[in-house]
């Protein structure tokens, strides 16, 4: 004989455990439907500050490029040619240094950034030769200084061939006149500021990709430092023409530039740059890259 209670109370307690672990999950619905939507506010939140920073980024170049001094200074690289061949020279030897101890690009840029806005606010009747490599050697120092974690002293840093040597307590002096000049922001908008909001926009199927494109972006604008014209360009369409451009040395598939183009257009507002994009664009075009400056790796 089977002890059917038994039996029973078994197959009572399966159907209450049933009943149980139904009324369980139906309980959690609303908390997961919760969490769902509390994922959507902080990812609507994140786009509404990335909006936010990146209005700011093109406030503050826009103010930054129409200053009147510095229009007057690009204006003034155009008209004297040994002047821009001072700045050629100078962005060369620091870009030599940079390489010889493994600076960043944004050191780089950095370092050209403060030789440009010092001289567009300073006025020199003539630029002597040795003022040149001081200015170089005090901006070099002092982007290395904030972007860098191990910076070479003051005499270790004047190497790669420089035209004249200076002691360390001079370049200090300059560096005290590049800080107070500056007003003590030395931290720019350029177009590396630019970057994280483009490659958010990107949507790269793999790591390589990301890599090879980081890697022809700062190729790319290390090879269009030195060409004054530039200077004409905001940060933010520089950014924007040296994404695409590196878009189409990849020659990726499946990545279809034109998208990407508007919606760039769209994002850093390039209607508003008076058509500097197309200009920017073709200027880019008509620079001849050696295989070893602008290359795939």
């Amino acid at each position: 004989m089977c002890d059917s209670p038994n039996l029973h109370c078994n197959e009572e307690h399966w159907i209450v455990e049933e009943q149980t672990t139904e009324q369980s999950d139906q309980e959690s619905l609303p908390f997961v439907h919760y969490r769902f939507m509390k994922q959507e506010k902080l990812e609507e939140e994140e786009e509404e500050e990335d909006e936010l920073a990146l209005q700011t980024l093109l406030s503050r170049e826009e103010q930054a490029h129409y200053e009147p001094l510095f229009r007057s200074y690009q204006d003034h690289l155009q008209e004297d040619l040994a002047l821009d061949g001072d700045r050629r020279e100078a962005i060369k030897w620091m870009n030599r240094v940079c390489r010889r101890y493994a600076f960043s690009c944004f050191t780089e840029i950095l370092s050209v950034d403060y030789y440009d806005r010092l001289l567009a606010n300073i006025r020199v009747a003539e630029m002597k030769p040795w003022m040149v490599q001081l200015v170089a050697v005090a901006c070099l120092s002092l982007a290395a200084k904030v972007n860098e974690i191990h910076v070479p002293t003051l005499s270790a840093l004047q190497v790669e061939g420089p035209s004249y040597m200076f002691e360390p307590k001079t370049v200090q002096r300059m560096e005290l006149l590049v800080l107070s000049t500056l007003d003590w922001r030395m931290n720019p908008v350029t177009p590396f500021s630019f970057l994280n909001h483009i490659i958010g926009r990107l949507h790269f199927h793999t790591s390589s990709q990301m890599d090879q494109f980081l890697t022809l972006f700062e190729l790319y604008l290390l090879a269009l430092l030195s060409d004054s014209r530039f200077l004409h360009h905001r940060p933010s369409v520089i950014a924007a023409v040296v994404t695409c451009r590196s878009i189409e040395k990849m020659r990726c598939e499946g990545i279809q530039i034109d998208c990407y183009r508007n919606a760039l257009r769209d994002s850093l507002k390039w209607s508003e740059a008076g058509g500097t994009f197309e200009e920017c664009y073709e200027l880019v075009g008509e620079l001849q890259f050696k295989s070893a400056d602008v290359s795939c790796h």
